[in-house]
C-alpha cells in the first residue's frame, strides 16, 4: 500500500496540473480574502471581514468549485491504469485489492488535501494584513488561526473525504470520466435542491441535512446569529452541522466499502460481457463477399449542403444518445419539476398561480444545465473524431474546411432546440398538473426560442472558438469556466457597462400587464451586437480547426492564413460591420441619449452633492400649501408632460430671501420653473440640478408665492441599466417625489452606507434625526416641503386607458384619441400623490359605515383582465378594515377608496389619499388555500390602515416614526385578520414575522435599534412590530390598546407641525397598561429584549376519559441586547403563557389550556389538569414573545410509564 501511496504522490507532484490547481486555490483564496473581486462571505456593515462566519462561508462556497478539482484528482487514479493499459500488469502482481485501492485513494487524497489547503493559505494571507488597496484595517479583527482551522476541520475536510470517495468510486467502477462528471452534477443538484428547501420554514431542517456541501446546515445554524455572534463564535460541531457531517461521512465510507466489494481485481473480469457479445455478433456479421458500390463523385454546392445536413443530423443524434447528455438533461428537467412544486413558495409560504410567466421563471433555472452541456459538449464534439482515433480518415474526406465546424455547430443548435421543445412541454405539463390550463404559447416561444436560444447560440460559438484555438479539451473546459467566473467578478473590477458582458442580453422583467414592454429594444440590439462578435470568433475557429496530423498552434496559424478566402472575408467583414455598427448604436443610446454612470462615479457625485450643498440643509424655506397640475401621459411613447403650480407659503417667523429648488436629477426630465414675482437665478450648482432663486422681495412671515412648473419627461433610446419602469406602455405609476421639484436640500441624495461614505472620505452618518430633534419634529415623514396641501389635477392618457390620481372625479371627457380626468380633493391632504394609467377592468362596490351619520364609501378595484383571482379578497379586506378602523379609531375621512394594479417590476403596495396602487406580484396572482395566510386580504387591510396611520395621523420625520405608521398599520391589519381568520392562521403569520425579524438582525448593516427608535429598518417596524403589538394586545387586551390608539388619534389627527413621535405614542400605551405589566412596554418598545424559552419535559397521566394530569418542566432565560447583539441576562419577573394542545375533530392540534404564569426563575415545573388527552404542551406556544429558538417551545406530551411494583 505504501508503494502505491508513494507512486501516486510522485505522479501527482511531477505533473504541472497539480501546481496549477494549487496556485488556483491560493489565488482564489487571496482574491476572496484580500480583495473585493471575489465575494462569497457575509461580511459587510459591522461584521468583520475576517470574522469566523465569513471565513467559513468563504471556504464552504469555494468547495462548490473545489468539486471540479476533486473530480480531476480523485476520479482518475484507477481509471488511469485502464486507460494506459497497465491494469493487466498490476492485477497479475502479488498485490491485494485492499492495498491497491487504499494506496490509490490515500495517495490521491493527500494530494487533494495539499491542493485545497492553498485555499486556506490564500484567505489567511489576504486577511492577515490590511493591504493598501483595501483600506480595511478597521474591518479586520486580530489574526486567529483557530478561525481558519475550525471551518477547515468541520466543513472542508469532511467534504473532501465524501467528494473523494464518490469520485473514486465512479472512476474505478465506471472506467469513464463522464461518470465522474455525472457525479459532480448530482452533487451540485443536491446543493440546489437543498437551497430550494431552505427558503421554506417547515423544510429547513431537511435542507440542512440533505445538502452535501454543508452550506444548508451552516445557514440554518447561523441564520439568527447577531453581529456580535458572527464576529466571535466558531462553528459548532453539534446540531444540524454535526448531523449533516456524520451523514455524508457515512455515505463516503459506504461508497468506499461498496467499491471494495464490487471492484473486480481479476484480469479476466475486466472485459464486460456486453463487449464480448458485441465482438461475437460483429464476427458473425462479417460476410465473405463484399460488393463495391458504384460511386458518383459530386463536389458542388448541392453536395456541400448534403454533407452539412447529414453531418449536422449525425452530430445531433450522437449528442442526444450520449448517456451524460441524457443524464444532464433529465437532471435539469427533474430540478425544474422539483422547484416548481416544492420550491415555488412566496411570502408567508404562499404559492402563486402556475401561470405561464411563473413557469418560464422556473424553466429559466435550466440555463445552468444548458451551460454545463455547452461547456462539456463543445469540447466533446470538437474532439470526437480524435478521441476515437478516426480523425485522419475523417479529415481526408472531400469537404470544405467550414463544413466540419458548421455541422458541429448546427448539430448543437438542433440539440438546443430539442431541449427547448422538451422544456416547453414540461412547462405546460406543470401548469396542467397544477390545474392551470391558460397556456401562453407566445410567452413560451419568446422566452425559450428567442431569449434562451439566442444566448445559447452565442455561448456555443464561444465554446467552439475556445476549443478550436487552444486545441486542448480540458484546458478549453477550464477557460470556459474562467469566462463564467470573470463575468461574475467584472463588476468588482469596475467594469459595469453591459457592452463588456458577452452574451448578457436578457429580456428583463416580464409582466402580464405590460408583457416585455420596452425591454425588447435593448434586448434585440444587444443580441445583434454580440452575434456579430460571436460570428467573428466562429470564423477564427474555422481557421484554427485541426485537420490532419499537424496540430501545433503556429502550424495551424500558418494553415489558417491559407484557408482565408473571399467568402470567409466577406462574412467576417459583415460581422464586424454588424458588431461595430450595433455597438455604436448601443453606445449612442446608453451614453449619449442617456447618461451612463458606473457605481463609483455615482457615489462620487452623491458625495460631492453633500460636500457642496449640505450647508443649505437647515435654511428656512417656504412650504407648499396648494398644488394644481395638468399631467399628460403618453403610454405609447413612454413620455409625460406636467404643468401647473405650487403655492408656497412662509410658515416660519423668519424672512426668506431666497428659495432653493431641487429639480429631478433624472436626465430624461426637463424642469422649467417660474415665479409670479421677480427673482434672480443662481445656477452655480446646476450639475446637481440645484437652483437658488433670490427673490426681489423677500418672503415675510405669512407671505405666499406661486411657483409655476413645466416638466417634460422624454424617453430617448434606452439606458444601459436601471431602465425606467414608472412610465410604461401599460401600467404607468409614479409619484410626485420622483419627478417633481422639491424645496431645499435633499438628504435622500446622500450616501447612506458607512462603507461607501468611507470610500468617499465622508464620516459615518446616522440614518435619521434623533427622536427629540426639533427640526425633525417640525417636518413630517413625507418631508419638509409641505404639511397639508390642497390638491387638484387634470390627468390625460390614451383613450384605451384609465388615468387615476388622488381626489374625487369632477369631470371626464375625450379629445381625439385621448381621455381626460379631472380630480380634486375637498380637504387638505399630505403632499404625496400618485399618477397612474393603464388598461383596466373595474369592479365597483360600496361600504356602509357602522354609524348611520357617516357617508357611504365607494369602493373600486382597477385590475388587469385575467387577474380576478383575489379581487373578492381585496374587496372584503377593504370592507372589513374600514369597519374595524372606524369602530375602534375614528371615522374614515374620504368618500371613496380605490385599489389599482401595477406591473410587478416593483413588489409593494402604497397608500396615497383614498388611492392604493397594488403590485401585480404581491396579491393579484397568489393561489390562496384554506390554511394559507390570506396575503391579498392582509396587504389590503394594511394599506387601508395607512389612511389612519400616515394620512390622518402624520408622524414626525425622526427616529421611530415608522412605529407610528407601519407598526400601527401592521397591528390594525392583524386585528382585522384576527376577527376574520382562525388562530392557526394568525400563528402561522406570526411565525414568519418572527423568522424574518430574527434573520433581519443577522444582516443588519449598522446597528439594531429598539422599536421606538427604528430607523427605516423593515425587519423591525414591520416584523418585530407585528410581534410586539400582537403580544401587547394579548397582555393588556385588544380593547385597551384600541382605546389608547383612539385617544392618540383624537389628539393628533390632521395636525400639522409639531408632529407626534414614538415617545408620544408610548405615553398612551403606558396609560392603559397596569403597573404590574409596565415592564412589557420597556421590553417591547424601549429595549431589545429576547427570550430563550424551552420545554424540557412533558408527560401526562390519564385519570379518566375526561381528566388528564399534565406535568411540565420549562426553562426560561431573558436577555437584553445592545445594537450589535451583545446580550446580557435579565432578572425574571415575567408573565408568560403556558399552553397545552389536544387533537380536534379535524385531527389538528387545538389549544385546550392557555394561561399566563409568573416566571421568576430559570426552571419551572407545573402540574395541570385538563379535560382531554394532550398532544403537545409548552411555554409561549403561540410564539408571542421574541424567542431566539422558537422551535423548542412546545414538546410532544408522552404518557407516563406505570411504576412496576417491587417483587
Amino acid at each position: 500500500m505504501l508503494e502505491f501511496i508513494r507512486f501516486e504522490l510522485n505522479y501527482r507532484f511531477n505533473r504541472p496540473a497539480t501546481y496549477i490547481y494549487l496556485i488556483l486555490m491560493i489565488l482564489m483564496g487571496f482574491l476572496a480574502g484580500g480583495t473585493d473581486i471575489v465575494r462569497a462571505g457575509g461580511s459587510g456593515g459591522k461584521v468583520m471581514e475576517n470574522a469566523p462566519i465569513v471565513i467559513t462561508q468563504l471556504l464552504v462556497a469555494m468547495m462548490i468549485f473545489g468539486t471540479f478539482i476533486a473530480s480531476a484528482v480523485m476520479g482518475v487514479p484507477v481509471l488511469r491504469d485502464f486507460e494506459h493499459k497497465t491494469d493487466s500488469m498490476i492485477f497479475t502482481t502479488p498485490v491485494s485489492k485492499l492495498e491497491y485501492l487504499s494506496g490509490k485513494f490515500i495517495g490521491s487524497f493527500i494530494t487533494l488535501l495539499i491542493i485545497t489547503s492553498g485555499l486556506v493559505v490564500g484567505i489567511m494571507v489576504g486577511q492577515a494584513i490590511p493591504w493598501p488597496w483595501m483600506d480595511n484595517a478597521d474591518r479586520l479583527m486580530p489574526f486567529d488561526i483557530i478561525s481558519y482551522l475550525n471551518p477547515y476541520l468541520v466543513f472542508v475536510l469532511p467534504n473532501l473525504f465524501f467528494f473523494s470517495a464518490i469520485f473514486f468510486l465512479g472512476g474505478s467502477l465506471g472506467k469513464r470520466m463522464v461518470v465522474v462528471y455525472a457525479q459532480g452534477i448530482i452533487l451540485f443538484m443536491g446543493y440546489l435542491v437543498a437551497e430550494t428547501f431552505l427558503s421554506q420554514l417547515d423544510n429547513q431542517g431537511t435542507a440542512a441535512i440533505l445538502d452535501p456541501f454543508g452550506f444548508g446546515a451552516l445557514q440554518v445554524t447561523t441564520q439568527y446569529w447577531t453581529v456580535a455572534e458572527q464576529n466571535s463564535l466558531l462553528m459548532p460541531f453539534s446540531g444540524y452541522i454535526l448531523t449533516n457531517r456524520l451523514i455524508w461521512l457515512t455515505v463516503g465510507i459506504a461508497c468506499l466499502v461498496f467499491l471494495y466489494i464490487r471492484f473486480d481485481f481479476n484480469l479476466a473480469g475486466n472485459a464486460s460481457s456486453k463487449t464480448k457479445k458485441k465482438g461475437k455478433k460483429m464476427a458473425r456479421e462479417i460476410k465473405e463477399e463484399v460488393l463495391n458500390p458504384v460511386v458518383n463523385q459530386l463536389f458542388g454546392p448541392s453536395a456541400q449542403i448534403t454533407q452539412l445536413r447529414s453531418l449536422s443530423f449525425f452530430y445531433f443524434k450522437w449528442i442526444i444518445k450520449q448517456l451524460p447528455f441524457i443524464f444532464i438533461a433529465l437532471a435539469g428537467v427533474a430540478f425544474v419539476f422539483i422547484i416548481s412544486f416544492a420550491g415555488g413558495e412566496g411570502s408567508y409560504g404562499i404559492e402563486l398561480y402556475m401561470t405561464s410567466s411563473r413557469v418560464t421563471q422556473f424553466i429559466g433555472i435550466f440555463n445552468l444545465f444548458f451551460i454545463i452541456i455547452i461547456v462539456f459538449y463543445t469540447g466533446e464534439i470538437v474532439w470526437k473524431e480524435r478521441d476515437v482515433k478516426m480523425n485522419l480518415i475523417y479529415d481526408a474526406l472531400p469537404y470544405p474546411n467550414y463544413i466540419s465546424m458548421a455541422s458541429k455547430f448546427l448539430g448543437m443548435i438542433l440539440m438546443s432546440i430539442s431541449l427547448m421543445i422538451l422544456l416547453m412541454f414540461c412547462g405546460i405539463l406543470i401548469q396542467l398538473i397544477s390545474g392551470y390550463a391558460d397556456i401562453d404559447w407566445n410567452l413560451y416561444f419568446t422566452e425559450l426560442f428567442v431569449d434562451t436560444l439566442g444566448t445559447m447560440i452565442l455561448y456555443l460559438m464561444l465554446g467552439l472558438f475556445i476549443q478550436a484555438v487552444v486545441n486542448h479539451k480540458f484546458i478549453g473546459f477550464g477557460l470556459m469556466f474562467v469566462f463564467y467566473i470573470s463575468m461574475a467578478v467584472m463588476r468588482e473590477l469596475g467594469i459595469e457597462h453591459t457592452m463588456f458582458y458577452f452574451g448578457r442580453t436578457g429580456l428583463g422583467g416580464y409582466s402580464e400587464m405590460n408583457d416585455f414592454g420596452h425591454y425588447f429594444q435593448p434586448f434585440s440590439w444587444l443580441n445583434i451586437y454580440w452575434f456579430g462578435f460571436a460570428v467573428i470568433l466562429y470564423a477564427i475557429a474555422i481557421l484554427f480547426t485541426v485537420r490532419g496530423i499537424d496540430s501545433s498552434f503556429f502550424i495551424r496559424l500558418r494553415l489558417g492564413k491559407q484557408r482565408i478566402n473571399g467568402q470567409l472575408v466577406m462574412v467576417v467583414v459583415l460581422a464586424l460591420i454588424v458588431f461595430m455598427g450595433s455597438g455604436g448604436f448601443i453606445y449612442y443610446n446608453t451614453n449619449v441619449l442617456n447618461e451612463y454612470q458606473n457605481s463609483d462615479d455615482s457615489n462620487a457625485d452623491r458625495a460631492n452633492y453633500e460636500r457642496s450643498l449640505k450647508q443649505y440643509e437647515t435654511l428656512t424655506q417656504p412650504k407648499v400649501i396648494g398644488t394644481k397640475l395638468d399631467v399628460d401621459i403618453y403610454p405609447k411613447d413612454r413620455d409625460f408632460k406636467a404643468s401647473g403650480y405650487f403655492l408656497l407659503k412662509n410658515k416660519s417667523n423668519d424672512t426668506i430671501p431666497a428659495i432653493h429648488i431641487q429639480k429631478a436629477v433624472d436626465d430624461q426630465v426637463l424642469t422649467k420653473i417660474a415665479f409670479d414675482q421677480g427673482v434672480s437665478e443662481d445656477t452655480s450648482n446646476s450639475e446637481f440640478k440645484y437652483v437658488i432663486y433670490t427673490l426681489d422681495e423677500p418672503m415675510l412671515p405669512g407671505d405666499t408665492i406661486q411657483m409655476n412648473i413645466d416638466i417634460t419627461f422624454t424617453t430617448t433610446g434606452f439606458k444601459e441599466s436601471g431602465s425606467n419602469t414608472d412610465v410604461i406602455y401599460n401600467g404607468t405609476f409614479f409619484n410626485n417625489s420622483a419627478y417633481f421639484p422639491s424645496i431645499g436640500y435633499n438628504e435622500g441624495f446622500e450616501l447612506s452606507s458607512d462603507d461607501d461614505r468611507k470610500e468617499q472620505d465622508l464620516e459615518p452618518k446616522e440614518r435619521m434625526m434623533e427622536t427629540d430633534d426639533p427640526r425633525g419634529i417640525a417636518q413630517s415623514l413625507f418631508g419638509d416641503d409641505a404639511d397639508k396641501i390642497t390638491f387638484e389635477i387634470v390627468i390625460s392618457t390614451d383613450s384605451s386607458q384609465i388615468a387615476i390620481a388622488p381626489g374625487y372625479l369632477q369631470k371626464k371627457w375625450n379629445e381625439g384619441e385621448r381621455v381626460y380626468y379631472h380630480y380634486k380633493m375637498d380637504t387638505p391632504m399630505v403632499n404625496f400623490y400618485s399618477m397612474i394609467s393603464a388598461d383596466y377592468t373595474v369592479i365597483k362596490d360600496t361600504w356602509q359605515p357602522p354609524v348611520d351619520s357617516l357617508p357611504e364609501v365607494a369602493l373600486e378595484i382597477y385590475y388587469n383582465k385575467g387577474h380576478e383571482y383575489n379581487t373578492d379578497k381585496m374587496m372584503r379586506g377593504m370592507k372589513e378594515a374600514l369597519t374595524y378602523y372606524t369602530e375602534n379609531f375614528s371615522p374614515y375621512q374620504f368618500r371613496q377608496l380605490r385599489i389599482m394594479e401595477f406591473p410587478r417590476y416593483r413588489s409593494f403596495a402604497q397608500s396615497f389619499a383614498n388611492t392604493v396602487p397594488f403590485s401585480e406580484g404581491i396579491g393579484f396572482i397568489q393561489n390562496i388555500k384554506t390554511d394559507d395566510v390570506d396575503l391579498p386580504f392582509y396587504v389590503t387591510a394594511h394599506e387601508v390602515a395607512h389612511q389612519w396611520w400616515g394620512h390622518q395621523v402624520t408622524e414626525a420625520g425622526v427616529k421611530g416614526n415608522a412605529m407610528l405608521s407601519e407598526t400601527l398599520s401592521q397591528y390594525s391589519a392583524l386585528m382585522v385578520m384576527k376577527q376574520n381568520f382562525p388562530p392557526e392562521i394568525i400563528k402561522e403569520f406570526l411565525r414568519y414575522e418572527l423568522n424574518t425579524y430574527l434573520t433581519g438582525r443577522t444582516f443588519e448593516q449598522k446597528k439594531e435599534m429598539p422599536l421606538y427608535q427604528v430607523e427605516g429598518q423593515g425587519y423591525i417596524h414591520y416584523r418585530k412590530g407585528s410581534l410586539v403589538m400582537y403580544a401587547l394586545q394579548d397582555y393588556i387586551s385588544e380593547d385597551s390598546v384600541n382605546a389608547a390608539l383612539k385617544r392618540f388619534n383624537q389628539d393628533w389627527a390632521f395636525k400639522e407641525a409639531p408632529y407626534p413621535t414614538s415617545k408620544d405614542l408610548i405615553k398612551y400605551y403606558r396609560e392603559v397598561t397596569p403597573d404590574s405589566l409596565q415592564y412589557i412596554i420597556t421590553d417591547m418598545f424601549e429595549t431589545i429584549t429576547l427570550f430563550e424559552n424551552k420545554t424540557t419535559e412533558a408527560e401526562y397521566e390519564k385519570i379518566s376519559d375526561s381528566e388528564y394530569v399534565v406535568d411540565l418542566t420549562v426553562n426560561t432565560i431573558k436577555y437584553q441586547a445592545d445594537s450589535l447583539g451583545n446580550e446580557e441576562e435579565q432578572v425574571l419577573k415575567d408573565w408568560i403563557d403556558i399552553g397545552i394542545f389536544t387533537e380536534d375533530s379535524k385531527g389538528k392540534d387545538s389549544l385546550i389550556y392557555l394561561k399566563k404564569h409568573k416566571i421568576s426563575q430559570e426552571e419551572n415545573s407545573y402540574t395541570l389538569t385538563i379535560g382531554a388527552k394532550p398532544t403537545k404542551a409548552g411555554i409561549d406556544p403561540i410564539n408571542k414573545l421574541i424567542d431566539r429558538n422558537p422551535k423548542d417551545n412546545v414538546k410532544t406530551v408522552e404518557e407516563k410509564e406505570e411504576e412496576k411494583p417491587e417483587s
